[in-house]
């Protein structure tokens, strides 16, 4: 299932022709790769004097991709997640599991558990309820709720195991966060330092090339061809979550992003951008804090000076 882009990339389309003439005066120009990761569209925009130099970091980006791909998507049968999901233990996981896993942590402990990401199994009930009955109410049974829990999941470098049968893992809250991160380290240690990468998260390298920070349009929740909000990053990440993004009732009540304790969908905010040093944590804070309330927004803009939220209510 392919997610909804939130944001527009202003520097690749209002501000296109202006930015055109400027990188033709200094010789750098934009070189650029689209296509497709973890089921969302994306692409990365690297700058450089010497693009013919390009394809061998290109290629290595891709790469980069489609092996976290492997290790992380939904949407592969023979991935390490899905083979996690399907015997409730993963033996010998790759290196990038520590990792990735101690990010849920540390979002899981900020958001106060508001950000799971075992609820798969809630999100597989909605699917399949939904794909048969369309336009019908759903009741969940407190079963399957049984199965969501943070504190289930055990890990270190040898093992992840669940603790409880039936239980899953969605990763499509941070793992794109995730591989955008990887990718933007790829492009750095490549030497180059301006950079935007997005795949399904955005994240920043450098400042745009006209010496500014880099422009990111967030759309308007309610009206998705409008622009509500524009962002600035300078070596920052922007991730922005909203019920509008995929849903399984037609009316829309009913969608992707669930509660983790009530297990039903959040009517908190329409949409929620955080801002954030790295796309992993921008992407699972932008998706735990959509459940959380105004105080509890507040509080945590107020002890993590390194992070900007933007509601649209």
């Amino acid at each position: 299932m392919q997610r909804r882009r939130f944001i527009k990339i202003m520097a690749t389309s209002v501000a296109g022709l202006s930015l055109g003439q400027s990188l033709r005066a200094s010789n750098v120009v934009p070189v650029s790769w689209q296509g497709y990761a973890l089921g969302s569209e994306g692409q990365f925009t690297l700058y450089t004097d010497t693009p013919s130099k390009t394809k061998a970091v290109l290629d290595r980006c891709l790469a980069e991709i489609r092996r976290l791909e492997s290790l992380f998507s939904l949407y592969d049968d023979q991935s390490e997640l899905s083979t996690l999901n399907r015997l409730g233990r993963l033996q010998n996981p790759s290196a990038e599991w520590q990792p990735l896993l101690d990010a849920v942590d540390q979002a899981h402990d900020l958001t106060d558990g508001l950000f799971d990401p075992t609820v798969q199994p809630l999100w597989r009930a909605y699917h399949s309820h939904f794909e048969k009955h369309s336009d019908s109410e759903f009741e969940l049974d407190a079963g399957t709720l049984s199965k969501v829990g943070w504190q289930k999941v055990h890990y270190d470098t040898s093992e992840i195991q669940f603790s409880s049968a039936g239980m899953s893992l969605t990763l499509n809250g941070i793992a794109q966060g995730f591989i955008t991160d990887r990718v933007t380290e790829v492009l750095r240690d490549a030497g180059y330092t301006q950079v935007l990468v997005e795949l399904g998260e955005t994240r920043a390298l450098g400042l745009h090339p006209e010496q500014r920070p880099w422009q990111i349009g967030i759309k308007d929740a309610l009206n998705p061809d409008q622009i509500s909000e524009i962002a600035e990053l300078d070596n920052q990440a922007l991730a922005t979550s909203g019920g509008y993004g995929s849903t399984f009732s037609k009316d829309g009540s009913y969608h992707h992003l669930i509660h983790p304790r009530t297990g039903r969908p959040t009517d908190q905010w329409k949409s929620l951008s955080v801002i954030a040093p790295t796309a992993t944590q921008a992407d699972a804070l932008s998706t735990g804090l959509l459940f959380a309330n105004p105080e509890t927004i507040s509080q945590i803009r107020a002890h993590n000076s390194e992070l900007d939220i933007i509601t649209q209510s």
